[in-house]
């Protein structure tokens, strides 16, 4: 599971770092909100 998470998380910091740089917070907010159910999913399908 960690080589995945870490792919995910490296993938939206990319995602979210951009969206700041663009000055789009709502971007940002929605990407936070698919990081956190995409990370629950990974968890839960490894539990």
């Amino acid at each position: 599971m960690q080589p995945t998470m870490t792919a995910l998380h490296e993938s939206y910091v990319w995602q979210v770092n951009e969206a700041v740089a663009e000055d789009r917070m709502d971007l940002v907010q929605e990407l936070t909100e698919q990081y956190v159910e995409e990370a629950l999913r990974l968890i839960l399908a490894t539990a």
